[in-house]
Order: structure tokens, then sequence, then C-alpha cells
């Protein structure tokens, strides 16, 4: 009977206390399991519910199969977006021609530069001002008008941009810009991030 009872306090060579109920056991192996991947810093993971630990450790399971973490910039739709902004710019001639053509509405275009550029600056000034110089995480409460303003100057610029180019390109215009846009986006994303210490 007792060679039964130590059995079941056994399981995979780990000693199980006769307090212990199935919960905390689960629990106390899957923190096990975290302690030994990433060391004394995830003891706090012992206080977490068993399937939140399992949820973690499965996420941790499908990034070493995967070969990289969720959501890595390096990705065939990054690729394809940087990709499609080349091919355009190259076979469309679209950077001499906004250079050079007389048919751009020159006032609209550079209005949609400053809204561009003031958006572009708020960016600049929440990303590396904030966050990397002056550690500040939470944006919204540092500058609540920052992010709405952004999308505003975004919007307008991007109007502006279409009614400037439209009479060169026409009902492509929008996807035109959104295409350089995308490529715009995913290549700053590949742009390593760091924190100025």
């Amino acid at each position: 009977m007792s060679s039964e009872a130590d059995a079941v306090r056994q399981r995979g060579n780990r000693p199980v206390k006769p307090e212990e109920n199935e919960y905390q056991l689960r629990r106390r192996r899957i923190a096990e399991v975290f302690q030994k991947a990433y060391g004394p810093e995830f003891e706090a993971l012992n206080k977490l519910p068993p399937e939140e630990l399992e949820r973690r450790l499965e996420e941790i399971r499908r990034q070493e199969e995967e070969g990289g973490p969720p959501g890595s910039p390096y990705n065939l739709h990054t690729l394809f977006w940087i990709l499609a902004t080349v091919g355009l710019c190259y076979f469309t001639d679209f950077l001499p021609t906004v250079q050079q053509s007389h048919d751009i509405n020159r006032a609209w275009l550079y209005v949609g530069f400053g809204f561009i550029g003031t958006n572009v600056m708020i960016g600049f000034y929440l990303i590396v001002i904030c966050s990397w110089i002056k550690k500040i995480d939470d944006w919204e409460q540092h500058a609540p008008t920052a992010v709405p303003l952004a999308t505003a100057f975004f919007m307008m610029g991007a109007l502006c941009m279409n009614v400037a180019l439209w009479p060169v390109y026409g009902i492509l215009t929008p996807a035109f810009l959104f295409t350089i846009f995308m490529g715009f986006i995913v290549s700053v994303s590949m742009l390593p991030s760091f924190s100025l210490s």
C-alpha cells in the first residue's frame, strides 16, 4: 500500500508534497520548466495560474519551431511590400515624375509634404525623444494629443498628395501612394529597435 502511495507521489521522478493537489502540481511543474529555461527571474511565474503558464510554454515552443519570435519584421509580407515599392518607383519613374512633371499641382504637393513632415516629426518625438531618451512608455499620458494630431496630419497629407498627383496618375494615385506608404512602414519596422542608456 505504501509503495502505491509512493508511486503516486513520485510522478516523473519529481517528489510530490502530500498536501499538493493536481492543480498545484501542474503549476509547479510548468514553473520548473520556465526556471530551467530562463533562470531565476521567472520565479514570479510560479504564482500564475497553470493555464497561463501552459499558454506561455506553448508560445515558446512555437517560437523555437518557427525559428523566430512571432511578428518578426523579416517575412514574406515585408519583402512583398518592399519589392512592390521598388518596382513601382522603378517602372513608373515615380520620383523623377514627382520632381519634373508640370502636370502635378505643386501647391497641393507642398502642403501634403508639410502635413506628412509634421506627422514624421511627431513620430520622431514620441519614439526617439520620449521612448528612447526620456524612457516614457505611456505616450497618451505624457502627450495626450500627439497621436490624434499625427493621425489627422497624416490623413490631410494623404488627401493633399492624392489631389496633387491625380492629374498624372489618375485613378491609380491612391494605390500608388498606399504602396509607397506600406513600403516605408515595413522598411522602418525592419530597423533595429534599441534603447539609449
